[in-house]
């Protein structure tokens, strides 16, 4: 196989034998008619074996594009493909070129194929997807971290503004001496905010910052318990159907955070859903562990993939007058139970958002606690009472509702005052919020536990979690949940003391 310049300049004969590029003659069936040296070692085996051999019956793709590659060549004098086989020392990837050769001398139409080696190419172009990939999986997961930081500070902040309304509004409603319409303007505000904090909840979660009071609980019981609840979440037009298949799975998790990841997932659902909306449970095995999987799929349009970058965020959304929290909020708890959630969507084929949660082998549900009647908060006359946080409107709320049941309060303005005052008085009970400048809540308790033997201590926190402190600290009495209602406070002081 050699070739000459086909202008007035000739240059010497150059054979293709030698060449490092793969030569091929075929015949118009892909039989091979001809074949130099590097075809052989890209096929690995000898020039003679490739002779008579059918190059569809060598690449089994090559036999379907076969065709559409011989025409193109006709009509433009030559055609390109890539081609992708195993060859005897493994995977090859080839950049194919052919174009016609005129008829030999037995009339038979013949074609002269070129193919080079791209298989290190291809190799590294996968390798820099994969990097690719990897570097914009980790850029989304510092996105998240981020704003994770920004929105657990701002739920922190605005727990403690929230402390002043909730608490003041409940309050105030139980005053004997209001007409009906101040009553009933005092309960639309304490309504508001308790939404409000169920906002910062779920920024909290999507923070990883939410409490996380686990027990164990069945999640295929629980799941039924909220079958009137989804029901009634759900668009009117819409159909639901819950279709359990777990059997008993009992799951470490707080019970009311699990509520959360249904309930949002089958609202997501009935945004999106054009027809019905699917609910189901599964017991999956992952490694050698069983996971209990919640999947809710809806029949909507499906999700792009720019947004389905983007879905985890908080305060993304594609709704109008959405907030943007219950996606976010649910990868936050799903996370911080140990478990997963994926997303399966197709524009035009709707959307299956899965969970997955470890199941816990052999453990019996926590049982249920009873409802019980709050008496009516005693007084508290006698009893002297530290307030400590470094938010005013928080000491100035809690020092009220105290004051209104007789106790005598002390304030602190952080932690340092607070250790002073600990040292300086006695107290019956400290009330301390967990981050405060100069020493936090539980080296208030330190303080407190080591200076008056026998005091209760309360922590409270805008982050609502049980923040702890180094292992072997000592924990509180009792933990307070910010914001909190009047009654909430007064139950958690009468429990302690």
């Amino acid at each position: 196989m050699s070739f000459h310049e086909p202008s007035g300049v000739a240059f010497e004969n150059i054979s293709l034998e030698t060449a490092p590029i793969a030569a091929l003659i075929l015949d118009l069936d892909t039989t091979i008619l001809a074949a130099n040296a590097a075809a052989a070692r890209v096929a690995g085996c000898e020039p003679g074996r490739l002779v008579g051999a059918r190059l569809a019956d060598l690449v089994p793709a090559f036999a379907d594009r076969w065709p559409a590659l011989l025409a193109a060549s006709r009509a433009h004098g030559d055609a390109s493909d890539e081609l992708s086989f195993d060859a005897p020392a493994g995977p090859r990837s080839l950049q194919l070129v052919i174009s016609p050769l005129a008829a030999g001398a037995d009339g038979r139409e013949r074609v002269q194929a070129f193919a080079l080696d791209i298989t290190a190419r291809k190799a590294e172009e996968l390798a820099a997807r994969a990097r690719a990939e990897a570097d914009e999986q980790l850029a989304a997961r510092q996105r998240l971290e981020s704003l994770g930081l920004v929105a657990g500070g701002i739920a922190h902040d605005f727990n403690n503004l929230l402390v002043g309304v909730l608490a003041e509004a409940s309050a105030v409603r139980e005053h004997p001496a209001l007409d009906a319409d101040t009553r009933e303007a005092l309960r639309r505000i304490e309504g508001a905010a308790r939404r409000m904090a169920q906002l910062t909840r779920q920024l909290l979660a999507f923070a990883g910052r939410g409490q996380l009071a686990t027990v164990p609980v069945d999640a295929e019981e629980l799941l039924d318990d909220m079958r009137e609840q989804l029901a009634r979440a759900i668009r009117p037009e819409l159909a639901l159907a819950l279709q359990p298949g777990a059997g008993v799975s009992i799951v470490e998790a707080d019970p009311n955070l699990l509520r959360q990841i249904i309930a949002n997932l089958v609202s997501n659902a009935s945004d999106a859903a054009t027809s019905h909306i699917a609910v189901t449970t599964a017991r999956v095995a992952r490694g050698a562990a069983p996971f209990w999987q919640l999947e809710v799929a809806d029949d909507g349009p499906g999700i792009d993939a720019t947004t389905l970058t983007r879905i985890f965020e908080p305060f993304f959304t594609t709704r109008p007058g959405q907030h943007g929290l219950g996606l976010s909020a649910v990868h936050g708890i799903v996370r911080r139970l140990g478990g997963e959630i994926e997303v399966d969507t197709r524009v035009g084929q709707g959307t299956r958002f899965r969970v997955q949660l470890p199941i816990i082998v052999g453990a019996e549900p926590a049982p249920r606690r009873p409802s019980e009647v709050v008496p009516v908060a005693p007084r508290l006359a006698g009893i002297r009472i530290l307030v400590a946080d470094d938010e005013p409107s928080v000491r100035a709320t809690v020092r009220r509702l105290l004051e209104r049941r007789g106790a005598t309060v002390v304030l602190a303005d952080d932690g340092l005052d607070a250790e002073a005052k600990l040292r300086e008085q006695p107290f019956d009970l400290v009330i301390s919020d967990v981050m405060m400048p100069g020493c936090s809540g539980y080296d208030v308790l330190a303080i407190a536990r080591a200076t008056q033997p026998g005091i209760r201590v309360v922590l409270m926190s805008g982050y609502t979690e049980k923040l702890r402190g180094e292992a072997g600290e000592d924990e509180p009495d009792a933990f307070l949940e910010k914001p909190f209602t009047a009654k909430l406070l007064d139950t958690t002081i009468d429990e302690v003391l």
